[in-house]
């Protein structure tokens, strides 16, 4: 990845005007993408002489970018659908959102910088934590995230800020204990570089401790996890195989027939020994949503719910998508038909490449599976009448 992403730097001085030039004659999509190939290396100055960004305090609101007891991003629902339950909900979703800061200035995204917030509150929080809020009271934190330029330096260098964002999730998630979540069951959901600090989150409060029986599920998607990670780090959270088990984990990465997934093998996975390692000649894991399995069966496009695209910023909530595209786990990768509709394809992270759209092409499927999940655990937990 970090050599592809070089390459694309080529002419990065040009680039450099497009951004501002094309922000004023062909809107805010055009200007990220070129400021996404802008920012495609590391930091010019190593991370030790980098100063770092203030911590978040988690007892401020405003480190929150979605809390359920005011209005926010989070709160929006698409047309025809009018089941937000956040205020009666008893789950909750911490819901991490991924890599919004396009940077090479610093190793790690201040939590105020403006246009990584907009992205995550007008972008992140509508197409995809959103989906929780007809089952769940959403929480999801402000953090220090890894900038994307710091992602393609050397693990060494970069692992110290994956260290840096994952302390600030790592806060969040002891806040939310302490403060919100008052022993209620509870969802993890995240995409992408979010994935990553889950799968640590996961590791550290999670597997072999008590609060694994409050686990619902886990929804991480927008990374390829190695099974193995599962097997030797997560041992006690299984992959969902059903639409109802819980205590287990779902994911995903939509690709098209054509995609070269080698754009990935720059993540380093944690084990347990302390070792990192890419997913470089492992198997990786795959939830097909359309059947909420894991072989290879396909998945038919009748079963497809609906895709979502909110807007960013204000604006009438658009309808869903259904029977967009039909899905197959192959060799742990989901393989989508290429959805016809435009606004499912404007930024991809290369031919055939729709991780931008893994929450929100199944927008539909994982809203209706969440509560299928929420409904069947409280059922299952349920106390007991004597008879």
């Amino acid at each position: 990845m970090a050599g592809r992403s070089r390459k694309l730097l080529w002419g990065a001085g040009i680039v450099v005007a497009l951004v501002a030039v094309s922000a004023a004659l062909f809107g805010p999509k055009i200007a990220m993408i070129l400021m996404f190939i802008q920012a495609s290396k590391p930091p010019s100055t190593t991370f030790a002489a980098t100063p770092q960004p203030p911590a978040p305090d988690y007892g401020s609101p405003a480190s929150w970018a979605a809390l359920p007891d005011r209005k926010d991003d989070a709160d929006v629902v698409p047309a025809m659908d009018s089941t937000e339950s956040q205020s009666a909900a008893p789950v909750d979703v911490f819901f991490l959102h991924p890599t919004t800061y396009f940077s090479n200035k610093t190793w790690n995204a201040p939590v105020d910088e403006p246009m990584a917030r907009d992205i995550v509150e007008q972008d992140i929080l509508r197409n995809q934590a959103s989906a929780f809020n007809a089952c769940c009271r959403v929480y999801a934190p402000r953090y220090r995230q890894v900038a994307y330029g710091a992602q393609q330096a050397s693990p060494e260098e970069a692992g110290k800020a994956w260290d840096v964002a994952y302390s600030d999730v790592r806060a969040a998630f002891e806040y939310y204990l302490s403060h919100y979540n008052h022993g209620r069951p509870f969802i993890i959901a995240s995409h992408s570089q979010g994935t990553m600090h889950a799968l640590r989150l996961m590791e550290d409060f999670i597997t072999g401790k008590p609060l694994r029986e409050k686990l619902i599920a886990a929804y991480v998607l927008g990374v390829p996890i190695p099974t193995d990670v599962f097997a030797q780090t997560l041992p006690d959270v299984p992959l969902c195989n059903s639409p109802e088990q819980t205590g287990c984990a779902i994911t995903w990465n939509a690709i098209g027939p054509t995609a070269d997934t080698s754009l990935f093998h720059v993540l380093q996975h944690r084990y347990p020994s302390g070792k990192k390692a890419s997913i470089v000649g492992k198997a990786v894991t795959c939830t097909n949503p359309l059947t909420w399995k894991t072989d290879e069966a396909p998945g038919e496009r009748s079963a497809h719910l609906g895709g979502v695209r909110f807007a960013m910023g204000a604006g009438a909530p658009p309808k869903l998508d259904p029977a967009l595209v039909d899905a197959q786990c192959r060799n742990g990768w989901l393989v989508i038909t290429p959805p016809e509709p435009q606004t499912y394809r404007e930024v991809l992270l290369g031919a055939d490449m729709y991780h931008v759209y893994d929450y929100s092409l199944f927008y539909g499927n994982i809203r209706q599976n969440a509560q299928t999940r929420v409904k069947a655990f409280l059922q299952a937990f349920a106390p007991q009448t004597p008879p």
